[in-house]
């Protein structure tokens, strides 16, 4: 073989270490401060928060699952790993008290949708629309609510099927933050409509305690769709 090619496979070794240190180091600096924004309580416009559900509690399945995505896709580690910085940031540095602005927080999902996207196929059907304006974006909610359904949609996605597809829609209507997320799942395969499982009752009661009557979850599975619905109120930034 040239000396080209062999100075070519040692640039891309070089640059896998760069990540891998990159990536711990994150990770490292990621579990500190995840400790310490447990312990926080910051209070908003005299919302009271005693449980402590009401805090996103980081699950290592995230990053697990978007470290394994990146693995697969060595050619596309930087544009996913630009993404995954950008998740870190929201995590350690924006989400230290009990609300965020809308605007910030669809940037994470639209981050984490992105490096989901590694899984899949570039031909699969993937529709993202957003429907909120300026003025709504800076309007209040509490953070990491737009996780669960959207990593349930990749989680339960038949990717398999040429007519699979997931559905995201963002959207605000009378000071309601509406996420609407669809997905085909597998023939036969019945998604608990309790919102069973760990990750899911967490998130169900984690609503209820932040925002009352100020909220709705709605699941829903017609033949081989599932479509899970979250209305949220939002508040205003004063």
């Amino acid at each position: 073989m040239s000396t080209f090619y062999y100075s070519l496979l040692f640039l891309v070794f070089f640059i896998l270490v760069l990540l891998a240190v990159f990536l711990y180091w994150k990770i490292r600096i990621l579990k500190r401060q995840n400790k310490l924004l447990i312990r926080q309580n910051r209070d908003l416009n005299s919302i009271s928060l005693p449980d402590e559900t009401n805090y996103y509690k980081l699950d290592p399945h995230l990053l697990k699952n978007a470290l394994n995505a990146i693995q697969s896709h060595a050619y596309q580690s930087y544009h996913a790993l630009d993404k995954l910085s950008n998740v870190l940031d929201y995590i350690l540095y924006e989400t230290d008290g009990t609300f965020v602005k809308l605007k910030d927080e669809i940037a994470f999902a639209q981050n984490l949708i992105e490096i989901n996207k590694l899984k899949i196929s570039p031909l699969f059907d993937l529709h993202i629309r957003k429907k909120i304006s300026a003025e709504a974006g800076e309007m209040l909610i509490a953070p990491f609510m737009t996780i669960n359904p959207i990593e349930n949609a990749f989680k339960h996605a038949d990717v398999q099927n040429e007519n699979s597809f997931i559905s995201v829609v963002f959207e605000v209507i009378d000071d309601y933050f509406h996420l609407t997320v669809s997905n085909r799942v597998m023939q036969k395969q019945k998604i608990d409509s309790s919102l069973g499982g760990l990750g899911n009752k967490t998130f169900s009661k984690r609503l209820k305690n932040i925002y009352g009557t100020e909220y709705s979850l709605n699941t829903e599975q017609k033949e081989n769709i599932y479509t899970v619905t979250v209305k949220i109120k939002l508040y205003q930034n004063d």
